[in-house]
């Protein structure tokens, strides 16, 4: 069964991202990031921007099968298809398509207001489908609701 877990009050989601990105690779774990196109686009920037020694391989949906098969991370608009990924962090207002394919879903939450409620939307959608749901407060403490 997919658990779901909501990262909010997070100051820099962006940021943010890179981390938990970094965390799962180092767990062994394959990746999808889902975004708009922006926020992609400044994500894929910041990745390849970060120092040699922090470099996070990642690559976009669009990259040939056999670059998505290798990626650790891939950073896409929608869930793509090809090679099976443990987790999906999801940075869209809606839920991506296929979460139930994904051992686990990370929400990042910032602290825009319409963000949250967007995120509180999701929330309800999730508990509708019967998925486990955890909040993990980025300040430092964590719940199960």
């Amino acid at each position: 069964m997919t658990t779901v877990t909501f990262h909010f009050n997070v100051a820099n989601r962006l940021d943010y991202v890179r981390r938990l990105a970094r965390k799962e690779q180092a767990a062994g774990a394959r990746s999808v990031v889902v975004a708009d196109a922006d926020t992609l686009e400044q994500l894929d920037s910041d990745l390849w921007l970060t120092a040699t020694t922090d470099f996070l391989p990642h690559c976009r949906d669009m990259a040939p099968p056999r670059v998505r098969a290798r990626s650790p991370l891939v950073l896409t608009s929608g869930v793509p298809s090809g090679p099976a990924a443990d987790v999906l962090i999801n940075l869209s207002d809606a839920i991506p398509q296929g979460v139930e394919s994904f051992d686990r879903v990370i929400e990042v939450v910032g602290l825009d207001p319409q963000e949250r409620s967007a995120a509180r939307q999701r929330w309800r959608q999730y508990a509708a489908e019967k998925l486990e749901l955890l909040q993990f407060d980025a300040g430092g403490r964590s719940t199960t609701e």
